[in-house]
């Protein structure tokens, strides 16, 4: 045998030091690492270190064996090998779960990593089928490609150095035997339980041992605690930046995760919000690329039927160009369906050419014209617009969509080599999409400066100045161990694979490499609770004795600082007049947004701004609800005779004029509506036998330049022409007593207004004003002369009180209508705490109020 070396040693102790010496002394050596990005790193470190080497001779495994073997398949490829073996063979046991693509992912997980046999029964059955159906294609898993290269090497260079594995298992150990019987090798091991079965088989093929002892500095290591993920990334940001700010490069710094999920997302976006330039070594599935999306979404809704549900998805995406009147639109049609749509005041260009995809739902065609289709629709993502000035995230994005297209048609072409006979649509693209869900997407980032996001399987070769480990809770750091969906732990035992113990010794593994990636400070972190706001266990690795606990939220550092705008109002003549002219007559609830907040007043009635149409499952609001419930009451005046039925009458046309689904949520909000229109009906506290009239427009002149308009609920008319003015409020005995002591207090003006407009409009005498509130009981409440029947309602009052809140309502009409022509719109709410359910909360700027406050006193 070649002169082959095994160097084994903890972490940080020297050995790919001292791989990489054996590597430089034997010419045209080979480097063979565990990821591409790993590969592309060393060969960076390799360029920097001064030498000149052709890249070829740095690769991974998967590269190593490209000349040597059958291709690899792809993850859809297998995934179709998967679904052909299960269609063939149907095993009993696994009938109730082979349409499942968990399933299938997991069955084609184990088809890589381990031989047909090592396993027995139906899944042995399974596997060999799988490789006789990729056989087929001319492709091969992993295993077998190891297994076709042992048996065939093929030329070697003199010297192969394989670093940065932690075992390797049988397919791998038998094809690192072989070649280190045609070459030398040089082999690097961590020291765990997990390696001991490889360096065991690796000395007795008679590799010398060579035993790292060296230990590297790691600097000086410190603990954080955060209150929940958010607020432990907001910290990781701080500390990078302080480091940013005393000189150091943001390439010096790392951040190590355990996996992708949960905490990249949270880093990516953090980061950008910041302004820190970050490398994410991570794959995304093809169909997440904002482009391939785009396309997915369009084909779903060419299948639908252009369901305007769908439609709403593809103009919200940023690729499709769409402008933001158009999904208001949408929303406002949902349910629906169709193009075009009609009644849109200027039809998107997406959505033109979109109108002549129709006939592709119809069509069946050759594998291979509908790819040739689907690849044309990246032209429908919306191009780029080219500026004088082009950021550096705007070429990121155009470079990715060019990889992200050139990926697609690559598993198009996989997908359509499926397909001998024509097909529909439908089916073909069951298998696009699979193909997109299972492909990873790597696009290649060239910057020199930015900081390093990786898991701890990628960050065993990497050596940083700064690194953070954030996650360091139980369950992702280490990672709960769970019960394999196919082998038992024998079984696995026996087919080669890690078992539990194994699985838990490896999690300790990779935090003792983490732990000693950094060469000046490690910073390790974590949450203290979860999303749901429950407590997180700390990882039994960390020790948090003395941890430091962060405080205070980070927000980023504004790009020029804008003073508190002095609420100004508005003086130009011209809009003065047409102030004057759009608010010449006023609704009760108008003059009470106003007095509310001048500013929403401005926002909902003058400028008339539309709050985002909601979802149908949410359009059942409190406003709908409201709006039934006055109907029914109206229509039940009508047809008293009729009873609750006139309710669920009413209910069933406002929610189909709404488009409102009939679903679970739909159901209880009606029987709960049902329940208290019945109590209504029922009640007898105010039962004085007048004649009642319902849903009464008024409008009349307050002054030369003001009317007032609106519409009282209902007029109780009785002898001497006295009357009661009722008004509904669909809401609870609480909410009903807060508004009585407002218009007490002069803050609320209907219940003047609603007296005035009877004594004008319809001529009678004022002799009670009530709210009638109906939810959760009936509850009434307000004002009354003294009347037989009405001694247990409201407050008795003298018939001048009654005159005194019409004239003070008529005056705060009359001033209202003077500050709104004056051009008065500045954020002052009445009641601050208002502001948290006001549709205009977000442009209003109203939380500088108490800054402009501090500022001026």
């Amino acid at each position: 045998m070649p002169d082959s070396l095994l160097i084994t040693g903890p972490p940080r102790s020297g050995k790919s030091r001292a791989a990489m010496a054996r590597f430089h002394s034997i010419s045209d050596s080979i480097l063979i690492v565990p990821t591409a990005t790993l590969a592309e790193h060393m060969s960076h470190e390799l360029a920097r270190s001064g030498g000149v080497f052709r890249p070829s001779r740095v690769t991974t495994l998967a590269g190593f064996l490209e000349p040597r073997a059958a291709p690899v398949a792809s993850n859809f490829l297998l995934h179709a090998a998967v679904a052909e073996a299960l269609e063939k063979i149907r095993p009993a046991c696994f009938e109730a779960v082979r349409e499942y693509r968990g399933f299938r992912k997991s069955l084609a997980r184990l088809a890589n990593e381990i031989p047909a046999d090592a396993v027995d029964g139906d899944l042995s059955t399974v596997f060999q089928a799988i490789d006789r159906a990729l056989e087929a294609r001319g492709f091969a898993t992993r295993r077998r490609r190891m297994e076709e290269a042992t048996h065939n090497p093929g030329p070697l260079p003199p010297h192969i150095v394989i670093d940065g594995f932690f075992s390797f298992r049988r397919p791998e150990l038998d094809f690192l035997i072989a070649l280190a019987s045609r070459t030398a090798v040089t082999v690097t091991l961590p020291e765990w339980p997990g390696s001991a079965a490889t360096r065991g088989a690796l000395l007795a093929r008679g590799f010398r041992e060579q035993i790292c002892s060296f230990k590297a500095d790691h600097g000086n290591s410190e603990v954080f605690a955060a209150l929940s993920l958010e607020h432990e990334v907001e910290q990781i940001v701080r500390r990078i930046l302080d480091e940013a700010a005393r000189g150091r490069p943001f390439r010096d710094i790392g951040v190590i995760v355990r996996t992708r999920e949960p905490y990249a997302p949270a880093l990516e976006t953090t980061f950008a919000r910041f302004g820190i330039p970050a490398r994410f070594h991570f794959a995304d599935p093809l169909i997440a690329h904002p482009v391939i999306a785009l396309i997915a979404a369009i084909v779903r809704a060419l299948l639908g039927g252009w369901n305007y549900e769908d439609l709403l998805r593809i103009a919200q995406m940023p690729a499709a160009g769409v402008s933001d009147h158009i999904e208001f639109a949408l929303r406002e049609r949902i349910p629906g369906a169709g193009l075009p749509i009609a009644g849109l005041q200027e039809t998107p260009l997406i959505f033109e050419r979109l109108a002549s995809l129709d006939s592709w739902r119809r069509l069946s065609l050759p594998a291979a014209e509908w790819r040739s289709r689907l690849s044309g629709l990246g032209s429908f993502a919306a191009e780029p617009v080219i500026g004088d000035q082009i950021s550096r995230d705007h070429l990121r994005a155009w470079q990715s969509a060019v990889f992200a297209l050139a990926a697609l048609d690559k598993m198009l072409s996989e997908a359509a080599a499926l397909f001998d006979a024509p097909l529909k649509l439908a089916d073909f693209w069951a298998a696009v999409e699979t193909a997109l869900a299972l492909e990873d997407l790597r696009v290649p980032d060239r910057r020199a400066n930015a900081v390093h996001v990786l898991d701890a399987y990628e960050a065993r070769q990497w050596t940083m100045p700064v690194v953070f480990v954030c996650g360091v809770i139980d369950g992702h750091f280490p990672r709960f161990v769970r019960e394999h969906p196919l082998l038992d732990e024998a079984s696995r035992r026996r087919a080669g694979l890690p078992d539990a113990a194994e699985m838990e010794a490896e999690e300790r593994c990779l935090f003792e490499h983490v732990s000693t990636r950094a060469t000046e400070k490690t910073i390790f972190s974590y949450a203290c609770f979860n999303a749901k706001g429950d407590p997180e266990v700390l990882s039994p690795f960390l020790d948090a004795r003395g941890a430091g606990r962060a405080e205070g939220r980070l927000h980023p550092r504004p790009r020029r600082l804008v003073s508190p705008p002095e609420p100004a109002p508005i003086q130009a003549p011209a809009l003065l007049a047409e102030l004057a002219k759009k608010h010449a007559a006023l609704a009760p609830t108008s003059v009470e947004s106003f007095l509310q907040c001048p500013f929403q007043f401005f926002a909902a009635k003058t400028l008339r701004l539309r709050t985002r149409p909601a979802a149908p499952r949410e359009r059942l609001d409190a406003l709908l609800q409201g709006a039934i419930m006055h109907r029914a009451l109206a229509e039940h005046s009508r047809r008293p005779l009729f009873g609750a039925d006139v309710f669920d009458e009413v209910f069933e046309e406002e929610c189909a004029r709404a488009g409102v689904p009939a679903d679970y949520r739909r159901e209880a909000v009606r029987l709960e509506m049902r329940r208290n229109f019945e109590a209504f009906l029922a009640n007898r506290e105010i039962g004085l036998g007048w004649s009642s009239r319902v849903e009464e427009q008024f409008s009349f002149a307050l002054t030369p330049q003001l009317a007032l308009r609106g519409r009282i609920d209902r007029l109780d008319v009785g002898p001497r022409n006295q009357a009661i003015v009722i008004d509904y409020k669909y809401s609870a005995a609480n909410r009903i007593r807060e508004r009585t002591g407002q218009d007490e207090a002069g803050t609320q003006v209907q219940g003047g207004l609603y007296m005035l407009a009877a004594v004008r409009v319809f001529g009678v005498k004022p002799a009670g004003m009530f709210y009638c509130g109906l939810r959760k009981g009936v509850a009434w409440d307000g004002w009354h002369v003294p009347i037989e029947g009405l001694e247990r309602a409201g407050t008795v009052v003298a018939a001048n009180v009654l005159g005194d809140m019409m004239r003070a309502a008529e005056e705060k009409a009359v001033q209202t209508f003077d500050a709104i022509v004056s051009g008065e719109v500045a954020a002052r709410p009445a009641d601050e705490k208002k502001c948290a359910r006001c549709d205009y909360a977000d442009i209003c700027r109203v939380e500088t109020l108490e800054a402009l406050r501090a500022a001026t006193a």
